[in-house]
């Protein structure tokens, strides 16, 4: 058999943050509530998409990969390396950070790193992102956080569609009210919130924060997370590379 195109089903995720914007692009009535994630391409445990065409319809990518390997990779995959979503901030999510592998590996039970990026599809006037902070150190971080003093501490910018950010593990980060956005990650759900805005989650809770480790994994070095695109034409179609990582490579075409 030939690889051919596979189209999924998405992983829909409700979230406190979310809206109903994905399931108007969906064109699904969904039971859950205010969905905030569409796991569009997912063989992530804790949300798969199935596969609805050809051959593999039904099944999952971890099946896939079982009878195909070679469709995917020159080599032996554990798992498929990658995640994609598309996110709807209904209201500002939580101020948070992703460990590298080499944490997760130590203190997450094997887990994965997550590395990121953002893909601004749509995003009303004014709004803007967290991505990045003021501190020079932990000490400067921990100080400025228990004092509530956010404003000095976090880095905002104004988004737009067509914007692209490239978040790497470390990196704090927020997606804020009113941004639709394509998401390509690692195969990881592992996130460490810092700041919730005092806010009760679905269980009628206090959402969990992990300061601790998010201290641990923070980068401290300055760093523009706006990356500069690569434009360039190919049998007359534009090409436009985004990202090219150790993780992925994300690139954009007009066709």
């Amino acid at each position: 058999m030939k690889p051919y195109p596979i189209i999924f089903e998405p992983a829909f995720k409700e979230r406190i943050w979310g809206g109903s914007r994905l399931e108007q692009i969906f064109n699904c009535k969904n039971p859950m509530g205010s969905i905030g994630e569409a796991w569009t391409v997912s063989d992530h445990p804790e949300g798969r998409s199935p596969i609805i065409n050809g051959a593999f319809s039904g099944k999952f990518l971890n099946e896939v990969i079982k009878e195909k390997q070679e469709w995917f990779a020159p080599y032996n995959l554990e798992k498929f390396p990658l995640l994609v979503k598309l996110l709807d901030a209904n209201d500002d999510l939580s101020v948070q950070v992703h460990p590298s592998d080499e944490y997760a590996m130590i203190h997450e039970h094997g887990g994965t790193g997550k590395t990121e990026c953002w893909y601004i599809i749509d995003s009303m006037p004014g709004a803007e992102i967290v991505i990045g902070h003021t501190a020079e150190n932990s000490r400067d971080f921990i100080e400025l956080a228990r004092e509530n003093r956010w404003n000095e501490l976090l880095v905002r910018a104004p988004v737009k569609a067509g914007d692209f950010f490239f978040i790497p593990s470390g990196a704090v980060h927020a997606l804020g009210k009113g941004i639709l956005l394509l998401e390509v990650q690692q195969n990881s759900d592992i996130t460490y919130r810092i700041y919730d805005y005092d806010r009760i989650g679905l269980d009628g809770n206090k959402r969990e924060l992990h300061m601790e480790k998010a201290i641990e994994v923070i980068d401290y070095n300055l760093i523009n997370y706006k990356t500069e695109p690569c434009v360039s034409k190919e049998n007359n179609l534009l090409k436009t590379v985004l990202i090219s990582s150790n993780y992925f490579t994300v690139e954009k075409w007009i066709v």
